[in-house]
């Protein structure tokens, strides 16, 4: 079996972001969010595939909701996920941001136990690294 050739491999941090819908709101004033997939890995794989070239995410992601989240965003970003296992007894991460402009954008993150930090030799082994033409690590 040929192993599949990617443009890009991209490895590192997922999770969901929240972006304050009211731009300028202090914190504890903002009244809805929107959801996005985040992470800069993440960030940088759907651009590669919103630019056309054929890309893997390697990384991981809790049993929960937010996980499901991830990866149905992914795949409707067209970036290849299996490569992503689900890390038993983890969490996705979630990072909820605030928007002042020009430019002050505080945040929050959930990251207690995230499955992205247990990515292993094991689960890196499985991604066709060596066809791809680049890794990107973040």
């Amino acid at each position: 079996m040929t192993a599949t050739r990617y443009d890009l491999i991209t490895l590192g941090r997922n999770g969901m972001d929240l972006f304050a819908q009211d731009i300028g709101a202090p914190f504890a004033a903002i009244t809805g969010f929107d959801a996005h997939i985040g992470g800069s890995p993440t960030n940088i794989a759907v651009a590669a595939s919103r630019l056309g070239l054929h890309v893997a995410l390697l990384t991981a992601v809790g049993p929960d909701l937010v996980g499901d989240f991830v990866l149905a965003h992914l795949a409707e970003e067209g970036v290849e996920t299996r490569y992503i296992p689900r890390k038993p007894g983890t969490h996705t991460g979630l990072a909820v941001v605030g928007v002042q402009p020009p430019d002050r954008f505080p945040l929050v993150f959930y990251r207690q136990n995230p499955a992205d930090i247990w990515l292993n030799p094991d689960d890196i082994a499985t991604a066709p690294i060596e066809q791809a033409r680049a890794l990107e690590l973040s």
